[in-house]
């Protein structure tokens, strides 16, 4: 138990901000990237408050740092504490917050998490003005690399100098068919995958190369197959037993657990891949940050992001 006696305002927000987000993304390395800091400051900050409590905040796993019982006890105080400071800071944001941003993202961000998102952006800057484009990864970054795009989200990482590219977390690509599709037992093979009709995104696309990849693996090339550039289109077509498909993990969770589709059981296993928030580096980075912030909650919340993590951030 944490003795409330020991508890002052020795503690700060950027200790209790180490914590949350360090939690949430489950390494040191990926809050401080996320916070802009260097890994010894995150730990430093982490350290200092675990001594102010008493507690052992996390405890290691499989290269992440897993909050313990009390830990996440703690967690639901830090986050609230935390809104509540951000709550403090819109009072004067609300109205200083203003414009028009031109946001892109992929579909699955879109179909996953976008309505809340967009409801939270309005209702803490209801002066701020958002342009939505949906499109695929490819699209988005050739129009934030153009500057038809102040931000976006999408997989694919910018190497242009004017435009930032901040990885956010990993997504989940898998192979799935409709749940009485007659499909071999054990292993799903590339073999396999060409027995059957594939329903895919023309390339460039993500999920294209992830297929490419995954079939060339065991030397296969990826030429037979029935393009569509909906992914919720693709869902349905794969539940009716018309194909299979690899798809966002996020976008079938709700179909696989209602037993219209089941996850193919793929070897190799699929790389997750890498997701981003790029942004123009002179957009004004007070709407950049609070945008940000407001992303992460709720792609988080809604499941979007594959829990295991990523190796780069096992520090």
């Amino acid at each position: 138990m944490v003795d409330s006696s020991s508890l002052s305002t020795r503690f700060t927000l950027h200790q209790l901000e180490a914590f949350v987000w360090t939690a949430r993304l489950g390494t040191v390395h990926a809050a401080a990237r996320h916070l802009h800091l260097t890994q010894p400051a995150i730990s430093h900050r982490i350290r200092d408050l675990e001594e102010e409590l008493g507690i052992q905040l996390f405890e290691r796993q499989n290269k992440r740092l897993l909050a313990t019982e009390l830990g996440r006890n703690v967690l639901v105080y830090a986050e609230r504490v935390l809104a509540s400071a951000q709550d403090m800071a819109r009072l004067d944001l609300r109205r200083t917050i203003t414009g028009l941003v031109r946001m892109g993202v992929d579909e699955s961000c879109a179909i996953i998490g976008m309505p809340q998102i967009l409801k939270d952006i309005k209702d803490s800057y209801p002066a701020l003005r958002v342009d939505l484009t949906v499109g695929g990864g490819a699209q988005l970054l050739q129009k934030i690399n153009s500057h038809e795009l102040d931000m976006a989200l999408h997989t694919g990482q910018s190497s242009q100098p004017d435009v930032t590219s901040q990885f956010i977390g990993l997504t989940q690509h898998q192979w799935v068919a409709a749940h009485d599709l007659m499909m071999p037992e054990g292993d799903f093979l590339p073999a396999h995958a060409l027995n059957h009709r594939i329903v895919c995104n023309a390339p460039p696309s993500t999920l294209h190369e992830s297929a490419s990849r995954w079939l060339a693996s065991d030397g296969y090339s990826f030429e037979e197959y029935s393009s569509c550039n909906s992914l919720s289109l693709m869902v349905a077509l794969v539940a009716s037993g018309h194909a299979i498909a690899m798809l966002p993990a996020s976008i079938t969770r709700r179909q696989v657990a209602e037993k219209s589709l089941r996850v193919l059981q793929a070897k190799p296993a699929v790389p997750n891949v890498p997701y981003y928030f790029s942004y123009l580096a002179h957009h004004r980075s007070d709407t950049t940050a609070r945008i940000l912030d407001i992303v992460l909650r709720n792609l988080q919340d809604a499941g979007f992001f594959h829990a295991d993590g990523s190796s780069r951030d096992s520090g």
